[in-house]
This record gives C-alpha cells, sequence and structure tokens, in this order.
C-alpha cells in the first residue's frame, strides 16, 4: 500500500527534440515551441520527470535558463536507474540518486512546485547535513505538496525540525520517520497555514506532537495514520478536519473530542489482531455534528463510548449516547463469537439515521457460541433499522447458520430497505454454488419490506480496498468497494 498520493508528473513523458527551422522544416532558426512565451516554456517544462527536464538546458538558447527558473516537480524515482533485469537497488544507485536530489536543488532558483523523495538514502542525506539544507531549500522555494519518505534503512530516524517551518505546504506525507519533539516549538496558524492533507505512515509519532500538528493547521481537511502502533491515546481537537483515517493502527484511545466539521471516520485492521485480548481500543465520540460515515467498527477490537457512555450489550440508548448524523455506517464481526455478535444492536441503536449498512462477517479462529434466529427475532425495536435503512451489504459470505440468521433478521425489520447485497466469500465454484443454494433460503422469507432488490456478488479475488479511497471525500460511500 503507497503511503502517499502517486507523483504528479509523467513519469514516461518526454519533450521532443525541436527543429531548427522556425516552421518546423529544413534551415536555420528556432523551433516553435521554443518562440512560445517564457511562462509557457516554464510550464511545460515543470510538467517534465526532473531528469528530462533539467537536460533541457543543452537544448537551444531559449532554454538554457527555463528549467533553472521553472516551477519544479520533483520526484527522485525517475532519478534511479535499474538494472535492465529490474530489481531492488543497490547502494551506489541509493548514493547516485541522493547526490543527484542535492544537484538539482543546488543548480534549480525558481519555485518549487511539488517534491517528492522516496528513493534517496536518507541516512546519508541526514548524517551529512544534505536533509536540512533541502528543508532550507524547499521553504525557500515555497513547495506545496511534499512525499518524504526515509529508505532504505534503518526506520525511525529523526526528522529535523525544519519540516515544521515549510509554511507553504498543502499536503505533507511523511513514512518510516521519528517526528520532530514539538514542546518548546512554534504554535499558531502561521506554522501550517495552509496545510490540507497530512499523512503519517509507519511514523514514531507522540500524542502530543499531533495536537501540535492540529492546533497549527487551520485548515487541515485529512489525516490520515497508517501503520503506526502506540500504548498511547490520542485526542482530536480541530475546527477543520473533516476526515480521519487510522489505516492498520493502533492505540489504547482514540477520543474525537472536538471537531464539528467531520465527516468521515475511518478505522480499518485489515490484518491486526491483539495477541493480548484484554487491550482494546477506546473510541470515544464526542462533539462531532456533522459525521456522516463511520467504520469499521469491530466489537472485537473497540470500546465505543458516546458523550460519557460506554456502549455495552445492555446499555438503554438515549439521546446523549446516540450520533444522528451518521448515514453510512461499516461494522465489522465475527459472528461465531457470541459477544461480539451482540453487540451489533447496541452499536445500530447508537446511529438512529443510518441509510446505508455494511458489515463485514470476519471468521472466528476460535468459535466461542453462536447466536441463532431466535435471539435476533427477540431483539426490541432498532429506529435505523425500521425506518431509515435503504441498502444492507453483507460481505464475506461464507453460508454460515448465523450469518443467515442475520439476513433474514434485516429482512424481517427493515421496512425502508430497497436493497440487500451479499457479498460472497473467495471459493472455488463448488463452494459458491452451496452459498448460493444456501442463500436461497432468503427468498422465501419474511419481509417487513414490499420490494426489496437481492442481489448475490462474487469478487474475483480480494478487492485492493486503499486508504486513499477511503479518504476520498469526493467519493460518497467509500465502503462501497
Amino acid at each position: 500500500m503507497a503511503p502517499a498520493p502517486g507523483p504528479p508528473a509523467t513519469a514516461g513523458g518526454s519533450l521532443p527534440r525541436p527543429s531548427s527551422s522556425p516552421r518546423g522544416g529544413g534551415g536555420g532558426g528556432e523551433d516553435r515551441i521554443s518562440r512560445l512565451p517564457a511562462a509557457v516554456l516554464r510550464d511545460i517544462v515543470s510538467r517534465l520527470p526532473a531528469k528530462d527536464a533539467a537536460r533541457t538546458a543543452a537544448l537551444p538558447r531559449r532554454w538554457r535558463r527555463v528549467w533553472a527558473y521553472a516551477p519544479l516537480v520533483l520526484d527522485d524515482s525517475d532519478l534511479l536507474a535499474l538494472p535492465a533485469g529490474g530489481g531492488d537497488p543497490n547502494p551506489i544507485q541509493w548514493y547516485a540518486v541522493t547526490d543527484a536530489v542535492s544537484r538539482i536543488f543546488i543548480d534549480h532558483r525558481g519555485p518549487i512546485r511539488s517534491v517528492r523523495l522516496t528513493c534517496c538514502f536518507m541516512v546519508l542525506a541526514l548524517g551529512h547535513g544534505m536533509l536540512d539544507r533541502w528543508l532550507l531549500r524547499l521553504a525557500a522555494g515555497g513547495v506545496e505538496h511534499l512525499v518524504l519518505v526515509n529508505r532504505p534503512l534503518p526506520t525511525s530516524l529523526p526528522l529535523p525540525d525544519d519540516i515544521l517551518r515549510i509554511a507553504s505546504l498543502r499536503t505533507l506525507y511523511l513514512a518510516f520517520w521519528r517526528f520532530p519533539d514539538t514542546p518548546g516549538l512554534p504554535r499558531g496558524p502561521a506554522v501550517f497555514p495552509h496545510l490540507q492533507e497530512i499523512g503519517l505512515f509507519h511514523v514514531d509519532v507522540d500524542d502530543k506532537d499531533v495536537e501540535h500538528i492540529l492546533a497549527c493547521s487551520p485548515v487541515l481537511e485529512k489525516l490520515a495514520m497508517v501503520a503506526n502502533f502506540y500504548r498511547i491515546p490520542f485526542r482530536i481537537r480541530s475546527r477543520s478536519l473533516q476526515c480521519l483515517v487510522f489505516w492498520n493502527s493502533m492505540m489504547n484511545e482514540l477520543a474525537v473530542v472536538v471537531a464539528p466539521r467531520l465527516q468521515r471516520l475511518i478505522l480499518w485492521q485489515p490484518y491486526l489482531r491483539v495477541a493480548d485480548s484484554s487491550f482494546r481500543i477506546r473510541l470515544r465520540i464526542g462533539y462531532t455534528t456533522d459525521l456522516k460515515v463511520l467504520g469499521y467498527l469491530e466489537p472485537a477490537i473497540h470500546q465505543l463510548e458516546i458523550g460519557a457512555t460506554i456502549i455495552e450489550s445492555g446499555t438503554k440508548t438515549i439521546p446523549s449516547t446516540m450520533v444522528p448524523s451518521v448515514n453510512i455506517l461499516a461494522l465489522k464481526v465475527r459472528f461465531e463469537i457470541r459477544k461480539e455478535a451482540k453487540m451489533l444492536p447496541a452499536f445500530l441503536r447508537c446511529f438512529p439515521n443510518v441509510e446505508t449498512l455494511h458489515v463485514l462477517s470476519h471468521e472466528a479462529d476460535e468459535p466461542t457460541g453462536k447466536l441463532n434466529l431466535k435471539f435476533w427475532q427477540e431483539v426490541g425495536r432498532i429506529d435505523c433499522l425500521e425506518t431509515h435503512i435503504t441498502k444492507v451489504v453483507f460481505d464475506k459470505f461464507r453460508g454460515e447458520r448465523y450469518e443467515l440468521a442475520f439476513l433474514k433478521f434485516i429482512l424481517e425489520r427493515a421496512q425502508s430497505l430497497l436493497k440487500l447485497v451479499v457479498v460472497l466469500a473467495n471459493g472455488d465454484q463448488a463452494s459458491v454454488d452451496e452459498m448460493l443454494a444456501k442463500l436461497k433460503s432468503l427468498t422465501t422469507a419474511k419481509r417487513a419490506s414490499e420490494y426489496p432488490a437481492l442481489l448475490a456478488v462474487a469478487r474475483d479475488g480480494d478487492s485492493a480496498w486503499c486508504f486513499q479511497r477511503a479518504s476520498d471525500l469526493s467519493v460518497s460511500d467509500p465502503f462501497d468497494w
């Protein structure tokens, strides 16, 4: 999984060799491209990969100073010359890229638009003071988009605090660093006045550092924490944040204290299973009046707290334990674990206006009791199910009786249901046929809605859900993948 968006320049692009004629034919003189205004030439060069852009200095006279003053778009992977047979870079190649980046920052005099450094030998850059000089140059050049990945080894190198002095940044993605200690550093909106996105991929960062970033970023919209593991609480206070993603990340507490513009809270642990079963993430939802998308909530991992109330299977629902703004909810549950499955009604009651419900059925290593249809028939009223839910997606269906019992419960209770989508777990044709045969029992089940559409879907392998999609606010339902 990539820790940041892709490079802004087209890696396969190149600048065609100019003709020797002003009209593109034979004879002397400048070519037509060279006769374009200087601003257009700079824009052309800024869209080329760095190595091709720098080579324009060898073209006819008008090009010689274009690259040096054009907006710089640098992706150091363009500078990496891999062997013809492929394979990983060797140390000489890491050194060569690092040296080339330093020369580019020395030779280039103009503004900096975007820099993506994923192939530099950061130990060398840090030890020789190059990284400090790079950060100063980035700040002076007004860089707007920065990806800084520490490779190849070791991880958790100390990142210079000059990273916090690049006030021009709009997006910042960091990977495999130790974040600077922020106590004593300047705070306030002048630090990151334009920063809209920040992603921390396997970054050693303290909760106070996250609070510092939020306090210094008055227009921040997206915060992504990817592959980070802590036994400390994180408290989120931001008047601007719209999307918060914790992707394969663990901490003992995540408290959304004040986030009035937060629309999306994504929690996803695709592979992680904590050896200590008593370790839980306390998820505290406070002042979030605009939260619309939430998931995946997992009873195995998350202890949900709304207001000052910890939600348990027998918790009585009152207005202070509800989040009425949520209309898309995703749950991940092991139906073979009785105490986890019993949390589903409690979770659903906390979100009375959910319209789309995603349920991911996760297989348990050691089942500890199953809930049959009788349990679901005795579940009391659930407002979102009775009045609002129009679509339910049940993912990784394996054809087990406890899964069928839950699906029948949905059909019997969801009065506004328009579509029930069942996504089959991966398997051979025989297992798929068996799952489809078991689903036929739903066609004769009692239905609260007059015209619900039932759809069974078999995926071709595991779909690649990525955190970029999860945080893409232009995608109305990030779980619909």
